[in-house]
């Protein structure tokens, strides 16, 4: 499978993922750093991460490949 469709096809799981999460979870609040916070934004904020690190790591797939297409 090429990559670029490897990458939608996670965007889109991690979108799913993500709506999942906020309609599964409920109210519930967590006293973090003087401040209620919705549980959860908790895992969202993970899946976040694993989004940008995703993100990064196409961006350095492109580069890679731009470098081996010059040689």
């Amino acid at each position: 499978m090429h990559l670029e469709s490897r990458f939608r096809i996670a965007l889109v799981l991690y979108a799913v993922l993500g709506l999942l999460i906020w309609f599964t979870l409920g109210d519930a609040t967590v006293h973090v750093g003087g401040r209620d916070v919705q549980i959860r934004w908790l895992p969202v904020l993970i899946v976040g991460a694993m989004v940008v690190k995703t993100v990064l790591f196409r961006q350095a797939e492109r580069i890679r490949s731009e470098d081996m297409e010059r040689k």
